[in-house]
């Protein structure tokens, strides 16, 4: 039976492998992000439309009404305030210039200097136009207390409106919610649609292709997908719905590890077995039972796969002959002469160590 050399590579292709590996896989999460964003995009219900179908018309007519006569009220009142700045403003210019000229006046009476007739004229008018300011701004302010009173029974009037309207909005609510919580479902099931086929594939692919060359690609597109897919239903279903669904995949994959697993033993590869008889040899125990090997100079110790690396082993004695050796404990050959050179080879192993002659791979209880 030949064999394929299968060659590792230098430690920086190697590395180089690994981090493209990581790089392609960050890459498809991505691509598959684009495309589950752009599902995203279908429109789900609104909420306006839904409302119109619970709301009284005539109690939005009202609403509506209500605030557009408050936002009228907003405008006047602040108009009526400023009118009543600016006013204020004047009024107490004149009473600045009153109180000089009332000053002025106070001084040449006790100079003994007579008012002269422009300032008792300018004094008459800053009075006048004093009293009418007084005057104009007692209007404003009687003006301004009116359309505030009917800012707040137009505001009470409309409160009691939207208590009405929430009272229809509770419905609305529940048909909304629901309504996407259904639409949820149907981006989740959109998703899925697109997801489970690139899974089954990735799957497929796995399970005949992950011991080839390209087995790096699988892998990174295998993880991709199975990572979108989880966050979809972690998204999209509900905490109880997902931890069913989440333990449910790993009984399944832990399953179908157990039964990989099983198989193995049942029926073993040849990579697996060569792998299993290699570790065994090295440690001086029978591939088969794991029973110490006792030839050679180690033929009189004992030990376990976790001490054989403690073990001192005495010299080989000078002209000893090299034989054959059967597994005392389950028969199994471990040691034979071989067809090419009649040298002792390694039974279990595909490969002569002295002349390099391949033979049939020995399975496991084989004598």
């Amino acid at each position: 039976m030949s064999q394929t050399n299968k060659t590792r590579g230098p430690w920086f292709h190697r590395f180089l492998i690994g981090l493209f590996t990581v790089l392609l896989t960050l890459l498809i999460v991505w691509l598959i992000g684009f495309v589950l964003d752009d599902i995203d995009t279908i429109q789900g219900p609104q909420y306006p439309d839904i409302e119109r179908n619970y709301l009284s018309p005539a109690l939005l007519h009202d609403s509506a009404a209500a605030g557009d006569q408050l936002a009228e009220l907003g405008r006047k009142l602040q108009d009526q305030r400023n009118r009543q700045s600016l006013l204020r403003d004047g009024t107490s210019r004149y009473e600045t210039t009153m109180r000089q000229l009332v000053e002025l006046q106070r001084l040449n009476v006790e100079k003994g200097i007579a008012s002269d007739e422009a300032s008792q004229k300018a004094l008459a008018e800053s009075v006048t136009f004093f009293l009418a300011n007084q005057k104009a701004d007692q209007a404003l302010s009687e003006t301004i207390t009116k359309l505030t009173e009917e800012s707040g029974a137009l505001e009470a009037k409309r409160r009691d409106i939207e208590q009405k309207l929430d009272a229809e909005r509770g419905p609305a609510h529940e048909e909304f919610e629901r309504l996407e919580q259904h639409h949820g479902r149907k981006l989740a099931w959109f998703k899925l649609a697109f997801l489970l086929p690139l899974l089954a594939i990735v799957a497929v692919l796995f399970l005949k292709r992950r011991n080839s060359g390209f087995a790096p690609i699988i892998y990174a597109t295998g993880i991709a997908v199975l990572w979108q897919t989880i966050m979809v239903i972690h998204q999209h279903f509900p905490t109880r719905h997902f931890k069913y669904i989440a333990v449910g995949a790993l009984i399944a994959a832990v399953v179908w590890m157990l039964v990989a697993l099983l198989r193995m033993l049942r029926a073993p590869k040849r990579d697996w077995l060569l792998r299993q008889y290699r570790e065994a040899y090295e440690r001086f125990l029978c591939p088969t039972c794991e029973y110490p090997i006792h030839r050679g100079p180690r033929k009189d110790l004992f030990w376990t796969r976790k001490t054989v690396k403690k073990l001192i082993v005495p010299t080989l004695a000078e002209g000893a002959k090299d034989e054959a050796y059967t597994c005392p404990a389950c028969g199994s050959h471990l040691f034979e002469e071989c067809n090419g050179c009649h040298a002792i080879r390694h039974s279990m192993l595909p490969y002569c160590e002295k002349c390099g002659m391949e033979t049939v791979l020995v399975e496991p209880g084989a004598s």
